[in-house]
């Protein structure tokens, strides 16, 4: 190999980076909120690629290897239960008025439940942002503010608290189910 084609190499891997740092605080902001990125160091974070299309699949934890956001075909991000993690470090949680736009909180009773990866219905949500729409990637916290799992809305907010029957929230992983290598989408 010529040392042209290993600057070259060096000079692709450097743009990569970048694009994918871009790409990720681009998304975060938009989907969770302003300013979600300036809070999270995305310097650290490890980036992986598929190897057919190049393209970012995941990011991940560099100290342990858990995927904490995985990228999908369409363009939005889905957090894993360590994303969601990282992305609530920052957030006061006590107070519902407190709880951020893509948080959907349910009763205490029912946390072992969702914790497990079981299906959010309509009759346990306490609270949900009014903003909220059907097929956002949300955060199922408790009444105090525990994070129980990830997945996707179904239903808007205001539909989550009128009905009393059906699917309000699709979980796609829970903090006892989650095993933290093997991504999902």
């Amino acid at each position: 190999m010529s040392t042209g084609s290993a600057a070259r190499k060096q000079f692709v891997s450097i743009n990569k980076r970048k694009f994918a740092k871009l790409k990720l605080s681009m998304s975060l902001d938009y989907i969770f909120g302003r300013a979600t990125s300036t809070k999270l160091k995305l310097d650290e974070m490890g980036y992986e690629y598929s190897r057919k299309t190049g393209r970012l699949r995941y990011v991940v934890d560099p100290t342990d290897k858990r995927v904490l956001f995985s990228f999908r075909a369409n363009g939005s991000i889905a957090p894993t239960v360590n994303g969601a993690k990282l992305l609530l470090s920052h957030k006061k949680l006590k107070r519902l008025s407190e709880r951020p736009r893509f948080a959907v909180t349910v009763l205490n009773g029912v946390g072992d439940f969702v914790a497990n990866g079981k299906t959010v219905f309509c009759k346990h949500v306490v609270s949900c942002h009014k903003s909220l729409r059907a097929g956002e990637d949300v955060v199922v916290l408790n009444e105090e503010g525990k994070l129980l799992a990830v997945g996707k809305s179904v239903l808007p907010c205001q539909l989550m608290k009128q009905f009393k029957r059906g699917v309000a929230v699709k979980v796609r992983e829970g903090i006892k189910s989650q095993n933290g290598t093997v991504p999902f989408v």
